[in-house]
């Protein structure tokens, strides 16, 4: 399989690597300098397994002439000025790992409708000072079409994937899946952003606990005026079961889910609050932004998400 990865961040190099390792013909696209570094030295990873692979890196998408498959790795607000540059040479099978819903309009643009698999990834990963990537978890990773279905294509790469090592699985009902993700995304975006603290500090917070479960409700909400339906379970938020309870009830397992992190992963940060501290452009446009835009344009009372969308709008919003 001839796989094209833009983005040579943390899980596009992962990705890069561990699929190099099964076999697979990976050009990873990066810039300038991250390229030179993979140029002389390889991805390494460490972490949950220790590897380093020599892959093929270019910084010019236009010289990716072919590929069978497009894994998109880059943050939310670089894919309008890396996709457009594509030049491949017939119809490719995409799919982002990027946070949010947007993304597949982007991929839709590039690719074609009918080229796009949902994903939502359970994938983590973080590039240290020295360009190691640090490999930190490998939950899983769920492909599917973007029309209620098991096709042999999602299926098709969710076991190369997973038989890669990218622990990975074909759904037939990807877009509540990404819109359940996309929920607590942006929840923990504007919590993680307006109070700086590490994720177990706010979750198990009293008052940081309340405002995560009337963020997730309106979420809900809001995925049910854009006709996604109800969301579902994943192994971190079980989002059906939560969302039928009343608020005081959702802020309490957010507690208990807060004190289980601080328990396990007592210095994990939302990667919008990484991006901060390194004054790195986030992602707020295509992630809060757009979900309180489109609250705004459907009319769904969304009253946390407003104001914490403009908090994090004076906060999180850097020049590109």
């Amino acid at each position: 399989m001839k796989i094209a990865i833009l983005g040579a961040g943390a899980l596009g190099s992962l990705f890069a690597a561990y699929l190099k390792r099964a076999g697979a013909d990976v050009t990873l696209i990066a810039r300038p300098a991250r390229a030179a570094q993979i140029e002389r030295e390889g991805v390494r990873v460490v972490g949950l397994s220790n590897l380093t692979e020599r892959v093929s890196v270019t910084c010019d998408p236009q010289e990716v002439a072919s590929a069978d498959l497009a894994i998109v790795a880059l943050k939310t607000q670089q894919s309008a000025g890396v996709l457009p540059q594509l030049k491949l040479s017939k119809p490719v099978v995409a799919f982002s790992l990027q946070n949010g819903v947007y993304k597949n309009s982007e991929l839709a643009a590039t690719f074609g409708a009918g080229q796009v698999l949902g994903a939502a990834a359970f994938t983590a990963a973080e590039m240290q000072a020295d360009g190691t990537i640090l490999f930190t978890l490998n939950e899983q990773l769920l492909l599917g079409e973007r029309a209620p279905m098991l096709s042999e294509r999602a299926s098709t790469i969710a076991h190369f994937l997973d038989d890669a090592g990218l622990r990975s699985k074909a759904v037939d009902n990807i877009v509540p899946v990404e819109w359940s993700k996309y929920a607590v995304f942006v929840a923990m975006f504007c919590l993680a952003v307006i109070t700086r603290q590490e994720t177990h500090r706010f979750l198990s917070h009293p008052e940081g606990a309340a405002m995560m479960a009337a963020l997730l409700r309106e979420m809900a909400l809001l995925a049910a005026a854009e006709g996604i339906g109800d969301l579902v379970d994943n192994k971190f938020f079980p989002m059906s079961k939560l969302l039928a309870r009343p608020l005081a009830e959702i802020s309490q397992w957010v507690r208990v889910f807060g004190a289980q992190m601080a328990r396990h992963a007592p210095r994990h940060k939302v990667s919008a609050l990484q991006d901060l501290e390194r004054n790195r452009p986030t992602e707020y446009e295509e992630t809060v932004g757009y979900a309180a835009r489109r609250a705004r344009v459907l009319g769904v009372p969304t009253s946390a998400l407003d104001a914490c969308a403009k908090l994090c709008a004076t906060i999180a919003v850097r020049p590109v």
